[in-house]
């Protein structure tokens, strides 16, 4: 079971196999909808994995 968090345009995108699931304006509820996913299902012989990708930065 993997999940992406990925910052854009000042949202946050929460992606489950390269398909959008959710967006959230804050980090932290983008976190907790992963973690809700992640306790719901199953994970007998998969494991779990989070990725996290940031906007670059300008100065």
């Amino acid at each position: 079971m993997r999940y992406e968090v990925v910052e854009s345009a000042g949202e946050w995108i929460v992606r489950h196999r390269g398909v959008e699931v959710a967006r959230f304006e804050r980090q932290g509820a983008a976190l907790e909808e992963v973690a809700r996913r992640l306790r719901g299902s199953p994970v007998e012989d998969e494991s779990a994995s989070l990725a996290m990708r940031f906007e670059p930065r300008r100065a």
